[in-house]
C-alpha cells in the first residue's frame, strides 16, 4: 500500500510540475429539461520560489 501511495504522489508531482488543465461539464436535468449546467475548469500548476 505504501508503494501505491508513493506512486500516486510521484505522478501528482510530475503533473503539477509540468502543469495540467482538467475540464468537465455537469448537467442536472429533469424530464429532459436542463435545470443546472456547470462548466468546470481546473488548472494545476507548480510555482517555484
Amino acid at each position: 500500500m505504501a508503494d501505491a501511495a508513493e506512486a500516486v504522489a510521484d505522478l501528482l508531482d510530475r503533473v503539477v510540475h509540468r502543469g495540467a488543465v482538467v475540464t468537465g461539464d455537469v448537467v442536472i436535468s429533469l424530464a429532459g429539461i436542463d435545470l443546472v449546467r456547470l462548466d468546470l475548469r481546473l488548472l494545476l500548476l507548480g510555482i517555484e520560489e
